[in-house]
């Protein structure tokens, strides 16, 4: 059950109680003295608590905003799937031949999509076809970079 109206709740709460969060850490800054070092627990406490924070913030809104795709690898591999499947669909009979309809369908169903080309990765030299999701990445920089960081973990 998806209900659109929890969803913006959810993240409107989740946002106020980063917010707080960034607040707290602000007032550990404040409290400590900087200068004299003579808080250093309470300089180290506003520090964790703002990074904290931050991280929080920013980890909300990637998960119910995004850029264009928070779904990042995983949302690139079934693109390029559908992009696959759609491009079958509109080509039945150039399946298994050699006329590139298909191939060239798909890189340009991804490209539409927000992912460009890239035959240096690894994977995608090991089969660089237009079927290999492997062989894609974000246009975007945000999504680029998060999704080079799974690539990298995978």
């Amino acid at each position: 059950m998806n209900i659109p109206g929890l969803t913006v709740v959810t993240m409107a709460a989740l946002f106020g109680l980063g917010v707080i969060m960034v607040v707290a850490g602000g007032v550990g800054f404040m409290s400590s003295n900087p200068v004299l070092m003579e808080n250093r627990h309470r300089f180290a406490q506003g520090v964790v608590f703002t990074a904290a924070a931050l991280m929080f913030v920013g980890g909300i809104g990637v998960h119910f905003t995004g850029s264009s795709n928070t779904a990042f690898l995983k949302g690139q591999m079934q693109r390029a799937s559908q992009c696959e499947l759609a491009s079958e669909a509109a080509h039945p009979e150039a399946r298994g031949g050699r006329s590139g309809v298909i191939s060239r369908q798909i890189l340009s169903c991804m490209q539409v999509a927000g992912y460009d080309w890239n035959e240096r990765t690894a994977r995608c030299q090991d089969a660089p076809v237009a079927t290999n999701g492997y062989c894609y990445a974000p246009a975007d920089w945000f999504d680029r970079a998060v999704t080079t960081t799974q690539l990298f973990f995978d």
